[in-house]
């Protein structure tokens, strides 16, 4: 679905809200991050990175609980891909994807490795979470990049992912 530039899509815009008011954290400037102007998936309004890094202990455990209710609650928020990080006991990273898309490789709602280095770096300090459908891709377009897949279009789930959130966020 074409959209207008520089704006969240529903599903994206429902997500930051729910996840602000269940955990105040993420209210914080800069903890949550959307539209951005790199001709990527987040200018196109269709991509989430929640700032929790995967090396502090506190925040990794907010980011597997988020996580974890993503996994539970696909069914209703129809969210694509998720990619983080987790540390393997001698210290070293196993950077992972999680399809929830047939559009990705790999076993659906299950970490998969993820093999390419850098974009695995990239995702040691932040949960990403998007709705891509790279069939919609708008070749040449720097502006609005890829068009909404109808997932994208989702609501009405803020509720079911506040309470999720609510049983597990530490206080």
């Amino acid at each position: 679905m074409a959209h207008p530039p520089n704006t969240e899509c529903p599903a994206v815009r429902e997500v930051v809200s729910a996840l602000r008011t269940a955990i105040p954290m993420l209210a914080e400037r800069g903890r949550i991050g959307t539209i951005r102007h790199d001709a990527s998936r987040h200018t196109a309004g269709i991509a989430i990175d929640i700032m929790l890094h995967s090396r502090h202990s506190m925040e990794k455990r907010m980011a597997d609980d988020i996580i974890a209710a993503f996994i539970e609650l696909h069914s209703q928020i129809g969210w694509h891909d998720i990619l983080y990080t987790d540390w393997n006991a001698d210290g070293t990273p196993f950077h992972f994807s999680i399809p929830g898309s047939s559009d990705y490789g790999g076993r659906r709602l299950q970490k998969n490795p993820n093999t390419n280095i850098a974009l695995g770096l990239e995702h040691e300090n932040h949960v990403h979470i998007d709705w891509v459908d790279f069939s919609l891709r708008r070749r040449g377009d720097l502006i609005l990049v890829y068009d909404w897949p109808p997932d994208a279009m989702r609501h009405g789930f803020a509720d079911a992912l506040q309470s999720r959130l609510a049983f597990t966020m530490p206080i």
